[in-house]
């Protein structure tokens, strides 16, 4: 997947994202994959991936578009009827139980307004928004971000093009009532940075949505290796509701829930609110 030297040398090595220390001296972890590093902290035993692209590598190169393609091709490959039951599963979820958990947290949890999906994708979570929440997006794939600027501007929405972090600062304090960080924060090489950047931008009492991977999961335990959490090098970050409660709290935030549902063990992805 590194296709050159010059490739090598956009990817960036970096200390545990977590407590900042260094493990360079620290052998590879069991997951590590060729020619990626996950390590887990000697110091607070926190599990990430030491080598990471650069953000522009993940305009293009590294686009989440083309890397999941390219994942799920290998596990189709290694592993045909367990795929082919997972994805049966999801559409079963999509299409007949119509399952739409962001939708219902975003209702529940955060006011009307003007509502930031960090990492949209295509924008489909913000297109389907009730009219009444503003849709924001950020996006860092140049295809993702014009197809979903195309689905939100239809809404009187606005789109940015960038990393997260860049992206924030396009936006005055106190500007948002909600945040989604739905599937982002196990991509983020500085997900402290990130929660710290947001935290102006929200209002008093403003809610951020977090959904995660939870590498605590059983499934993980079971699987190994073949656990669905593991992307590379899409996941840089793998929280159990230990570590992703210690950063949150650590960047300033209050809980406003976080219960043994929202971590299940038979379930492979936590859920969070935190509040300003």
């Amino acid at each position: 997947m590194l296709e050159s030297i010059q490739d090598r040398e956009r990817i960036i090595f970096r200390a545990c994202s977590l407590c900042g220390s260094d493990n360079s001296n620290c052998p590879p972890g069991i997951y590590s994959q060729v020619p990626w590093i996950i390590k887990s902290c000697s110091k607070c035993g926190f599990t990430y991936m030491e080598n990471v692209p650069t953000y522009p590598m993940l305009e293009s190169q590294f686009a989440w578009e083309k890397t999941s393609l390219e994942e799920n091709h290998k596990r189709l490959k290694s592993c045909p009827l367990l795929k082919r039951m997972s994805g049966v599963i999801k559409q079963f979820r999509r299409r007949i139980l119509k399952r739409d958990k962001i939708g219902k947290w975003v209702k529940h949890y955060i006011q009307p307004g003007n509502i930031l999906d960090v990492g949209c994708g295509t924008g489909h979570v913000l297109e389907n928004l009730p009219e009444n929440y503003h849709p924001y997006g950020i996006e860092i794939s140049k295809n993702l971000a014009k197809l979903s600027r195309e689905r939100v501007e239809r809404r009187g929405g606005i789109i940015v093009h960038a990393n997260a972090i860049d992206g924030i600062t396009s936006f005055s304090q106190e500007f948002f009532s909600g945040i989604l960080l739905s599937s982002f924060l196990e991509h983020e090489s500085d997900p402290g940075k990130l929660l710290r950047t947001l935290y102006p931008v929200l209002r008093k009492d403003a809610g951020i949505i977090i959904k995660v991977p939870n590498y605590s999961s059983w499934n993980r335990k079971f699987r190994g290796s073949n656990w669905c959490g593991f992307r590379y090098p899409d996941h840089v970050n793998y929280f159990t509701p230990h570590t992703l409660n210690k950063l949150v709290q650590d960047c300033g935030y209050r809980i406003g829930r976080f219960n043994f549902i929202d971590y299940f063990p038979l379930s492979d992805n936590m859920w969070m609110l935190i509040q300003k």
